[in-house]
């Protein structure tokens, strides 16, 4: 999916914007740092978590091995308190996004070769964007 398949899969969940953020590929699509993403991954908070979990019948037992609950074939969250999401997350085009830093540290550490590619990206990226900063 590209960015504004993205976005339209967004306003089809119609969650608040205040209680999600976006992460990984999803995110670095909204970055521009790939060109789409195979699915959406969210952070919600607890509160959205009670408000939409009857609807889509999500219960610890369908969470995968990353802690990930499945929304549909397109979308999976993962559920953090709202104090948690203080400082892990910019804005980008009015959406929520995973930080940058984030997503590298994540993607190092599992050292995955497409996710050193991902980390490639991330470090051409904020090189391109720390020289437009001069």
């Amino acid at each position: 999916m590209n960015k504004e398949e993205l976005i339209k899969l967004l306003e089809e969940l119609n969650f608040p914007k205040e209680k999600f953020y976006i992460l990984s590929s999803g995110c670095l699509t909204f970055y521009g740092i790939r060109d789409g993403a195979k699915d959406l991954d969210l952070c919600i908070t607890e509160e959205l978590f009670d408000q939409i979990k009857d609807k889509y019948g999500l219960t610890e037992g369908n969470k995968n091995e990353c802690g990930f609950y499945k929304i549909n074939d397109l979308v999976e969250v993962v559920v953090d308190s709202l104090e948690e999401f203080a400082g892990h997350f910019d804005i980008k085009d009015g959406y929520q996004v995973q930080k940058l830093e984030i997503i590298k540290r994540d993607k190092e550490k599992r050292g995955l070769p497409k996710d050193l590619a991902d980390v490639a990206r991330i470090e051409e990226y904020i090189k391109a964007r720390a020289g437009q900063d001069r």
